[in-house]
């Protein structure tokens, strides 16, 4: 199973780079602490960056084994969870097995990976909310690509209808929180 850190997203919301911050109360970045988590579970992580944060990354992790940063992979630039899969699928000539976990999650923790990596094709919901960006699955760039040429970014659709995962389910949402705005980082802190 290869851990795969979403790192990408523009962060428009949120108003600096996601994967860059650091909480008051961490002693690394997100990202940092999303490889920390996923390496306890996976031989090698793959970050998928965005061009604005891909060098910044790299420096970060240019000393870490099994650990590499990826950018999206024309034609899917810029489109969201999807052209980071894409781009970490096409690293890869036969379907992988994946496990997923977006930087805006830091207080998800290794237990919740841990149960979605014992299930197959899976993603993570809680009583308030569905996570897709918190899956198991077997990936193909195949056939993510021919889903791609659709134009359709939707990461709800294509893990759920296309994949055919199935959701675990778990109680306690607090460890779900998506630090997504500035608001829900000032209530973390």
């Amino acid at each position: 199973m290869i851990g795969v850190v979403l790192a990408g997203g523009g962060s428009r919301r949120f108003g600096q780079d996601k994967a860059l911050y650091q909480f008051p109360n961490q002693s690394v970045n997100n990202a940092q602490l999303a490889v920390d988590k996923l390496t306890i579970l996976c031989d090698e992580v793959l970050v998928s960056a965005s061009s604005r944060n891909v060098d910044a990354l790299t420096e970060q992790f240019v000393h870490s084994a099994n650990i590499n940063v990826i950018v999206d992979q024309p034609p899917f630039v810029q489109n969201g969870p999807l052209s980071g899969l894409y781009a970490v699928a096409c690293r890869f000539d036969q379907p992988q097995d994946f496990l997923t976990l977006a930087v805006d999650y830091p207080l998800v923790s290794v237990d919740v990976l841990s149960t979605l990596a014992n299930h197959a094709n899976c993603y993570a919901r809680t009583p308030v909310a569905d996570h897709y960006t918190l899956a198991h699955m077997t990936l193909d760039h195949a056939q993510l690509r021919d889903f791609l040429l659709l134009d359709d970014y939707r990461l709800s659709y294509f893990i759920t209808e296309v994949q055919r995962c199935n959701p675990i389910a778990f109680a306690n949402a607090e460890l779900f929180i998506n630090y997504n705005t500035p608001e829900v980082t000032r209530h973390a802190d």
